[in-house]
């Protein structure tokens, strides 16, 4: 497959504040990521709160520059682009945010937020441009009526509908969702992420879907990524990683999913102790300290992502014979 956006060996860490006296301690958010996005492909990216899903987003995104490593949209890493490079990429890669109630400018109309990129990218204007917005607005499920209203007069799921809509404007090829339902009552986020499978469809959208709800992520994705401590510990297709995971943390997520049967054995592996501090990742595999299988060289040694099977990769010493 073409990757339409990559990342290769990227890294970000952040220099805590410790007080006016203190040493400032490094953070790493993400860790050595190489995840790449084809063209209508669904990624599925999942972890616990914490591991790096959104600073990873951000980073695709060109939000902010990695540490180290690179991205590249279409074979280009971003700080290698020309002026209209940036600006094709800009249009291009588009996101849709966690929070509905803080990504929308109080302050605008919810059709001038969506038609805002039209002007922008000089896409349209006039009445070509109210034409544009209104189509858009029905498209996300709302009454082209509604233009001229404020993002308060809005529930949360239309909020996100309108940031739907807004980051469709630009005819971009590649969608990252960050966990773009996490903030809305349960019965909205099914059609919520309904809608964007749908539009992802219709538009032929490549989509990066972040989450920590793994049900809703095998619902949704081609190809899974399991995050832990701003590493990626697992990746491979949805139907592999769910039927023969090869990572104990995948297992235990896994094992977590309830199950729709009252009757059904959950056989649920609970973990031990909280996720270590990203101010003072252990020494080795970064999950040793939870791990039921971990042995002494995952105390000293780190395992790289290696694949385990076609397309399939783990960071595990023992993968293969836990998993065997």
């Amino acid at each position: 497959m073409t990757a339409l956006i990559e990342t290769r060996a990227v890294s970000r860490h952040f220099i805590s504040s410790s007080g006016p006296f203190g040493a400032g301690k490094l953070l790493m958010a993400v860790a050595d990521v190489s995840i790449a996005l084809a063209a209508g492909e669904t990624l599925g990216i999942a972890g616990e709160t914490g591991c790096g899903k959104s600073t990873l987003a951000r980073i695709m995104m060109g939000l902010i520059p990695p540490s180290s490593g690179q991205v590249l949209y279409r074979g280009t890493p971003l700080n290698e682009m020309s002026k209209a490079g940036r600006s094709d990429f800009r249009k291009s890669v588009q996101m849709v945010f966690q929070d509905p109630f803080s990504s929308l400018n109080p302050r605008m109309r919810i059709g001038d937020i969506i038609g805002e990129p039209f002007v922008i990218h000089g896409i349209a204007s006039g009445t070509a441009l109210k034409e544009r917005v209104s189509d858009l607005i029905l498209q996300v499920g709302l009454q082209p009526e509604l233009a001229n209203r404020f993002p308060h007069e809005f529930s949360g799921g239309q909020r996100q509908r309108i940031g739907i809509a807004r980051a469709l404007a630009s005819g971009p090829q590649v969608l990252i969702a960050d966990e773009p339902v996490s903030a809305l009552d349960l019965s909205i986020q099914a059609q919520i992420i309904n809608l964007l499978m749908e539009l992802k469809e219709g538009h032929g959208l490549a989509l990066a879907f972040i989450a920590h709800d793994l049900s809703v992520v095998r619902h949704v994705s081609d190809r899974i990524a399991i995050m832990y401590l701003g590493r990626i510990v697992e990746l491979g297709s949805r139907d592999e990683v769910f039927s023969s995971c090869r990572h104990p943390y995948t297992e235990a997520l896994i094992s977590a999913i309830p199950k729709v049967h009252p009757s059904a054995k959950t056989g649920r592996i609970v973990l031990a102790g909280d996720v270590p501090s990203p101010l003072e990742i252990p020494t080795g595999c970064p999950f040793r300290s939870r791990c039921r299988y971990a042995r002494e060289l995952c105390r000293h040694e780190r395992p790289t992502l290696e694949e385990k099977s076609p397309g399939h990769f783990a960071a595990c010493h023992f993968s293969n014979e836990i998993f065997s």
